[in-house]
């Protein structure tokens, strides 16, 4: 007998986003809260009646009643049949919290919390092992229970639980560090977890499956959930689908001169989906006429608009200045006069690298003044 779920984690609904400004800050919220529509198309996509939830489905252990009946209703109009959900360390099940506000709102039919770690039936010969959290500290290795649960030899185990295994911590291992071979220890087909925010497998039968809604920019595989078929005897076949409506991207173009970099950036910022739903953190590196520089400066201000969010960051892109290009800041007076010096000191190979870096950057900000008073 095969049975097939979802796994999924880390929604953190409510997340503030207070780093944007607030007319991105609401559309990033609510791309959140419009993933349960997402997962439950994946779910009739892949013909599955269950969706496990690895912890964290909320950001904070005490949302706003609003925040609480949002999820619930969108939930409840799927067709879905069972949302298995899980509290972590944002959202854990401590007493006349978030879970016990729940089941006073009224849950739907279709709707779990698994806010106790007693095993769970969840089809014929399938059980579902939970270690939810009881209190943001736990103290313990949350999962090391799952082995001394008994199951007849032929039902499938599948154990769901939040949280960093030990080798996230290296040198100084967390107490609530899950041991990576429980799996294995625990008898377990499959390991479903949450707190890691990209799809990271840690063993044959263990995985996360991250954010399903990317929240932040590290390059870790973020904005799937995974769709999970297991059958006795045999290692899980795990499919990451995407579900993510934000693009969240580290760039980096190391520019040259005479190759242009605009068109660099354009193809770039078109590579992934489109622009309005895209957030780039951009690295500028290498070296480009001074009036190329501005140039190409100018044109990334303008892209700007076109982007959900562009954060720049362009101290790696050096000058190389010639008289020509410094008529781009003046062709005579104070300012040229102090950009010649400036390109003097650049090009002095006698003086020290310091020196001449402190010039490069001083070349710089003097021409963005330029720009920024004609």
């Amino acid at each position: 007998m095969n049975f097939r779920f979802i796994h999924t984690a880390d929604w953190q609904l409510g997340r503030p986003f207070a780093q944007f400004e607030s007319e991105l800050a609401a559309q990033l919220a609510d791309a959140r809260l419009g993933v349960i529509e997402r997962i439950a198309k994946v779910a009739q996509d892949e013909d599955v009646k269950h969706v496990l939830v690895a912890g964290d489905v909320w950001d904070t252990a005490s949302p706003s009643d609003k925040l609480l009946r949002q999820p619930l209703d969108r939930m409840r109009t799927t067709d879905v049949a069972n949302w298995w959900l899980l509290p972590g360390n944002h959202d854990p099940a401590e007493p006349h919290g978030l879970w016990d506000r729940l089941h006073a709102i009224g849950l739907p039919d279709n709707v779990r919390p698994l806010t106790q770690a007693t095993p769970v039936s969840l089809s014929d010969n399938v059980t579902l092992l939970p270690a939810p959290w009881m209190s943001k500290a736990p103290g313990r290795d949350l999962t090391a229970e799952f082995g001394s649960v008994s199951t007849p030899p032929d039902t499938l185990r599948i154990g769901l639980a939040h949280g960093g295994t030990c080798s996230f911590f290296d040198q100084s291992p967390q107490s609530a560090a899950i041991a990576e071979n429980r799996a294995a220890t625990a008898g377990l087909d499959y390991l479903a977890l949450g707190d890691w925010h990209g799809v990271q497998q840690v063993d044959e039968r263990t995985w996360y499956a991250g954010t399903p809604e990317p929240d932040r920019f590290p390059n870790n595989e973020p904005g799937s959930v995974l769709v999970v078929e297991l059958a006795k005897c045999e290692l899980p076949i795990v499919k990451p689908v995407k579900t993510a409506l934000y693009t969240w991207t580290r760039d980096r173009l190391d520019c040259q001169d005479g190759v242009d970099p605009c068109a660099e950036a354009t193809e770039l910022f078109d590579a992934h989906g489109p622009r309005h739903r895209r957030l780039s953190r951009l690295e500028l590196h290498g070296a480009l006429r001074l009036d190329t520089r501005m140039r190409f400066l100018n044109f990334l201000e303008q892209e700007r608009q076109s982007l959900a969010h562009l954060r720049l960051k362009s101290s790696g892109l050096l000058s190389l200045a010639d008289p020509d290009a410094l008529d781009e800041i003046d062709r005579e007076g104070t300012l040229r006069d102090t950009a010649t010096n400036i390109v003097a000191v650049m090009n002095d190979e006698d003086r020290p690298e310091d020196e001449r870096a402190t010039a490069r950057r001083a070349l710089d900000y003097l021409a963005a003044f330029a720009a920024g008073s004609a």
